[in-house]
């Protein structure tokens, strides 16, 4: 997801991706929409997510998006659905506790479907860091920020931890 801000009370989600992958962490299915988004609500946007959002252009995105956010989620459950039972599909990425947070208060029946475990590759980041000092720190390849490009990095990321510590 990528949202206004990080406070669900008062900020929305602007943006939208999942990659459904197997165990070996190839894709299988993935969708994407940016959603629309009203401009009081992009008015509310503080600077460093404004100028964050300028440069990778999802606020340009976002004036043109069609999309609602009950379709977005609609279409997101109905990816899920087609390759996870209810309860089974796990929520992974990086940092995805604010992610899980958004869901529950903007797209409730997607939150419920998903498993209440998670996958968070940021903590394999920090116990790689504190366990296997001498391991070389994953480099970031994207640096876009949009939704989609950061879930391919946390796969990549994930891959990277499972090939040197988690064999």
């Amino acid at each position: 997801l990528e949202m206004t801000g990080l406070d669900p009370a008062i900020d929305s989600i602007l943006e939208i991706a999942c990659i459904i992958t197997g165990p070996d962490l190839e894709p299988l299915g993935q969708y994407e929409a940016v959603i629309q988004t009203s401009p009081d609500q992009l008015a509310k946007m503080g600077d460093f997510v404004r100028d964050m959002h300028t440069k990778n252009g999802l606020l340009e995105r976002v004036k043109q998006a069609t999309v609602t956010l009950d379709k977005a989620q609609s279409a997101t459950l109905e990816l899920v659905k087609q390759h996870c039972t209810e309860r089974e599909g796990v929520l992974a990425g990086n940092s995805i506790h604010q992610d899980r947070r958004f869901l529950y208060k903007y797209m409730p029946q997607l939150e419920a479907w998903l498993h209440y475990r998670q996958v968070d590759v940021s903590s394999l980041k920090i116990l790689s860091r504190a366990w296997y000092p001498d391991l070389p720190k994953y480099g970031k390849t994207d640096k876009d920020h949009t939704a989609l490009a950061d879930i391919k990095e946390s796969i990549n990321e994930l891959k990277f931890y499972r090939e040197n510590i988690l064999r």
